[in-house]
């Protein structure tokens, strides 16, 4: 919660709210218990993540960089928060222009492939959700899906390389669980979840499972999984002939001989 703007050292500042909570960065980093994280932990903390991340789409905010230095926890209330709108934008659908790797806008780890600009694709809120996943896989396999330093080869990991299941890093993840992450990271926005309850939904129906069972077997995942927004896809449906068409022209055109003849006879 934000309190007031006020000028300090020549410069503005917000004054926010104090709950005595730190980022999941700092928890990473100053406990070295803190991920992977036990199933029952993950999921309160999930729920929360889920649930704020909620409201804000409901508000038609898209935050653009979720991620655990954005998320402010404090374990003692279990109250969560999401901090730094600084590239924050209203619910809309953007094309994302090609940017030099080192002006991406968002965290590099955490970037879905239509946030990178390479993939002529409109950005929306899913953004957000594939973002979350990341998140959620380093709460609890300990490590990024794509570890790479190198800025390239992580766009092109994001863009086109499958993240290895997190229930193959850690046994104790349940598959259902693994594939909720993998379906958050889904490469196209299509296949990923379509709103904020839907994950929230799963994530609740996961947590009775295993307190009821002691495990968790079986999830059919996005059954209450509802958009609240109506996005035109940005797939070509009923167009089965022109596709096969058109593919076959490009196979036709790829197939032939090119022969460069000059336009002006060459002079010795």
């Amino acid at each position: 919660k934000a309190y007031s703007q006020q000028d300090y050292q020549r410069t503005l500042v917000i004054l926010l709210e104090d709950f005595g909570g730190e980022s999941l960065e700092y928890w990473m980093q100053q406990q070295s218990d803190f991920c992977p994280m036990p199933l029952s932990s993950f999921f309160r903390l999930a729920i929360a993540i889920t649930d704020t991340l909620g409201r804000i789409h409901a508000a038609n905010v898209i935050h653009k960089d979720i991620n655990p230095g954005n998320i402010v926890f404090n374990p003692n209330t279990g109250v969560v928060k999401l901090i730094d709108f600084g590239i924050a934008t209203r619910f809309n659908r953007t094309n994302p222009t090609f940017k030099s790797l080192h002006l991406l806008e968002g965290t590099p780890a955490y970037l879905s492939p239509e946030q990178t600009g390479r993939m002529n694709r409109m950005l929306d809120y899913r953004t957000d959700f594939y973002s979350l996943g990341v998140t959620f896989y380093e709460l609890l396999t300990g490590q990024l899906p794509f570890p790479t330093k190198d800025l390239l080869e992580l766009v092109h990991c994001h863009i086109a390389r499958p993240p290895i299941p997190p229930h193959e890093l850690n046994a104790t993840i349940p598959q259902p669980v693994s594939n909720l992450i993998l379906k958050l990271m889904a490469k196209n926005a299509e296949d990923r979840y379509q709103s904020a309850w839907g994950i929230k939904a799963d994530l609740e129906r996961c947590t009775q499972q295993l307190a009821q069972t002691g495990q968790i077997s079986f999830i059919p995942l996005g059954l209450q999984d509802v958009s609240e927004q109506f996005c035109i896809p940005q797939k070509l449906y009923g167009r089965e002939a022109e596709i096969e068409a058109l593919l076959a022209a490009f196979d036709t055109v790829a197939g032939e001989d090119i022969a460069l003849t000059p336009h002006h006879p060459i002079t010795p």
